[in-house]
């Protein structure tokens, strides 16, 4: 027969504090008859006799006795274990590791701060990778990403809805002429990020009109930091997310290319591996990042 031996030191050790059964039966509120059944278990269970029985007295038997002292510790540490479980479903606290592309570094880097701020017992974890990354064989809890969908194996929520903008440098514009139609783009040198749904098909459409341009350019990076500087030195057009090259366009460094068509939607997507426990550390970042990411100044 099976025995919850954790149940049966707890059982043991009331039996032995209350000096019967029917005073350990009230206490975790049994009947008689289950905490009889239960110390007899575990003494069927060890092979021993923890106690000597009389109808009107109990007394520890020697291995009792040791049993006692013994397995104290361990329901010592059941509890402990039990209360750090409790603490860490009631309240954020940990490690929260985190992986994103390292473009969303200048908008990731306050967003995290304000989330250890409002939660002072986590600590982050932050990888910047422009790859896709395994999250469970990388251990991490969450990851972002940019995309128009995810996998469908993994639980995701949109925290950002953006469009994709095409951006050139004043001084390559001037060198090279301003695109006025999508298929323009052809004669031009296009940067962009091979590691992406978007890859080199650029997409711009206008009333009933589209166009899917498949862009050729001398640079390609999986970076897309580093395509934003490209452009910013005059090396091509790129074709990134709005928000991330807010501040390049409010200095005047890019200016946006084909402004009178639209252009993608796509999400930032928060990205976790487990559909059944969601830990609250991680639970709370993904609400943050969403009030974060609705605050007027976090857009361009």
């Amino acid at each position: 027969m099976a025995i919850d031996l954790v149940m049966a030191m707890r059982v043991f050790h009331a039996v032995v504090d209350a000096g019967s059964f029917a005073g350990a039966a009230d206490r975790l509120e049994l009947s008689r008859g289950m905490a009889t059944r239960y110390v007899a278990q575990l003494e069927s269970h060890l092979g021993v006799r923890l106690l000597h029985r009389t109808t009107r007295s109990l007394s520890l038997t020697g291995a009792g006795n040791e049993y006692l002292q013994r397995s104290a510790q361990i329901l010592t540490a059941v509890d402990e274990a039990e209360r750090a479980v409790a603490q860490e479903a009631a309240a954020p606290r940990g490690l929260l590791r985190l992986t994103a592309p390292a473009i969303l570094a200048p908008v990731l880097a306050p967003a995290i701060a304000g989330y250890l701020k409002r939660h002072p017992q986590v600590e982050a974890d932050v990888q910047l990778n422009d790859r896709i990354v395994d999250l469970v064989e990388g251990g991490f809890d969450l990851a972002l990403r940019i995309a128009r969908q995810v996998d469908p194996g993994l639980i995701a929520r949109p925290v950002m809805r953006f469009s994709m903008v095409a951006f050139a440098s004043p001084a390559y514009l001037k060198a090279h002429g301003t695109p006025r139609t999508p298929p323009d783009l052809h004669a031009h040198n296009c940067i962009w990020h091979p590691h992406t749904p978007i890859g080199n098909t650029w997409h711009f459409s206008r009333g009933k009109e589209s166009h899917a341009i498949p862009v050729k350019g001398n640079m390609r990076a999986s970076s897309g930091r580093m395509l934003l500087d490209a452009a910013v030195a005059g090396l091509g057009v790129c074709y990134e997310p709005d928000f991330l090259a807010a501040d390049m366009l409010r200095a005047r460094k890019l200016v946006q290319v084909l402004p009178a068509w639209r252009t993608i939607d796509a999400d930032l997507f928060a990205v976790w591996a487990n559909r059944r426990f969601m830990p609250p550390k991680v639970r709370a970042f993904v609400d943050y990042l969403v009030e974060f990411s609705a605050r007027p100044s976090r857009r361009p």
